[in-house]
């Protein structure tokens, strides 16, 4: 009951909110993708593209674009609860376990917006429990656990490819600790073979186009600009990097469910009953120094905490009914806190005030601010159209009709092909990602109707008049980025088609 009625939570939660904002710049990209159903895409696998699919006969309907991962946010819940249960935990530690699953601020960001991360979670979390399944079921049932495990990789690598480093961390567990022997078996190569098969069309699509995906990771750890507040939580710098790493661990996660999931990491050290599990701990170990060594972002990791919640729950049960029911009172209130930085609860306007009343914006006599980016990334697209759409048709119709819309990003172009038929453009053309693959629509090239700052001085170097005609600006979006100057590019060097390989760019 503890479950359902946590999971019933989580859904109501999501589905009452999910709607508020708008679209994250991602999901008008993945919109896009979905009307070009394919097996793979330069920068990720297929599954957003096909949940943007399923929303399509409503319009792209919010909370039926978020609807996948609300239920993946939902599933996360129940297994979390699930696991402590099946690891001995009572009701205070199923419902420790669930509360600070459901609310770590985290998992409610991904669960209310449709990313490749909002699927990492409930994958992560599945793998983990099957794993655990496997090294206590009797040996007679372990060949369908392999079997339902092969198809929960694959399935969380076509959400994510991040899922390679969780079975790498699962790996060094079991080979460092006695549950080695549970890799013993063909079936581990059955289980093997199983999901490169599964995953067999997307790796083929990735190989034909020369394994894009590498490229958007290097540009991507290339590409990490900070905040306009001036904070900066991923730096080039290893040592930087690992210091901002560790602490978007803590924020992450809720600072009051650190302890739980520390002891989830700890307990199996020290309790004879959790021995058995000791293989998650070292899969944790080796999946966060892993990431610091890789100067990775902080989320990258955000998929095993469940897993440690779930154990650490079990574990803090056995203290003084006081101190727990402390920690647990604490944890909600401080989730309770956060709420609004997570979820879209408050109108954006009382939650700009509500940030200034918390000092975090608003200091020292200046404006207050948005302050959460992902909120501020769900503002100004149907603005950014109509600014465009003033230039585009500010154009003598003659050349109108041989002006290309260009977007520097995939977010700008995935935001006028959404918005933009509402005001009569023409589909968007852009060189970065998969936007790259879908070609210039015909273009000659001769003008261009350029959107945004990255690409300018490449553009620059190809087109002999480049003129800013307009800026786009929208001040709720001033956390994580300025206004959006349009450009007018005229006289290229060269067809369009010649110059688009030049303009290519993989990377967020």
């Amino acid at each position: 009951m503890i479950a359902f009625g946590l999971v019933a939570a989580a859904l109501l939660l999501h589905g009452a909110t999910a709607w508020r904002y708008g679209y994250f710049r991602d999901e008008l990209y993945f919109i896009a993708c979905s009307k070009h159903l394919a097996w793979g895409y330069v920068d990720q696998p297929p599954l957003v593209a096909v949940a943007a699919w399923l929303a399509a006969p409503a319009g792209y309907q919010l909370v039926l674009l978020r609807a996948l991962p609300i239920l993946a946010a939902g599933g996360t819940v129940y297994l979390a609860v699930r696991l402590t249960k099946e690891l001995g935990g009572g009701a205070f530690a199923q419902m420790l376990a669930g509360l600070a699953t459901l609310l770590m601020p985290a998992y409610l960001l991904l669960g209310n917006t449709l990313t490749t991360t909002s699927f990492e979670p409930f994958f992560w979390t599945l793998a983990i429990y099957l794993t655990i399944r496997l090294v206590r079921a009797p040996v007679a049932a372990r060949p369908l656990l392999w079997l339902v495990l092969a198809v929960t990789v694959a399935l969380g690598a076509y959400a994510k490819y991040s899922i390679g480093l969780l079975v790498a961390g699962l790996i060094a567990g079991f080979l460092l600790t006695k549950e080695r022997d549970t890799l013993r078996t063909p079936y581990v190569l059955c289980a093997a073979g199983l999901t490169l098969l599964l995953l067999a069309p997307n790796l083929a699509w990735q190989a034909a186009h020369g394994w894009p995906f590498f490229e958007v990771v290097r540009g991507d750890a290339a590409h990490r600009p900070a905040f306009a507040n001036g904070l900066t939580l991923e730096y080039r710098n290893l040592t930087n990097n690992a210091t901002a790493f560790m602490l978007e661990q803590l924020l992450y996660t809720n600072p009051l469910a650190v302890p739980v999931w520390l002891s989830g990491a700890i307990a199996p050290f020290r309790l004879a009953a959790l021995r058995n599990l000791r293989f998650i701990a070292v899969t944790y170990a080796v999946l966060f120094f892993a990431a610091v060594a890789l100067g990775a972002k902080g989320y990258y990791i955000v998929g095993i905490y469940a897993t440690l919640l779930a154990i650490g729950a079990v574990a803090i049960e056995r203290v003084a009914v006081p101190l727990r029911s402390a920690l647990l009172g604490g944890l909600v209130a401080v989730a309770l806190l956060a709420l609004p930085l997570s979820l879209p609860v408050l109108p954006v306007e009382r939650l700009v005030a509500y940030t200034k009343l918390l000092g975090l914006t608003g200091r020292d006599g200046l404006p207050a601010h948005l302050i959460q980016p992902v909120f501020a990334e769900e503002f100004g697209w149907d603005r950014l159209a109509q600014d465009v759409a003033r230039v585009y048709f500010a154009l003598p119709s003659d050349l109108r009709a041989r002006t290309a819309i260009y977007a520097d990003t995939y977010g700008d172009a995935g935001a006028l092909d959404y918005f933009g038929p509402r005001y009569g453009l023409p589909p968007a053309i852009s060189s970065q990602n998969n936007y790259y693959l879908w070609g210039t629509h015909g273009y000659d090239g001769s003008t261009l109707v350029a959107i945004g700052a990255t690409r300018i001085d490449v553009l620059r170097r190809y087109f002999r008049s480049v003129r800013l005609v307009d800026v786009s600006v929208e001040p709720l979006k001033w956390v994580v980025e300025g206004p959006a100057p349009i450009y007018l590019c005229r006289d290229p060097v060269a067809p369009l088609s010649e110059i688009w390989p030049h303009l290519r760019w993989y990377g967020a």
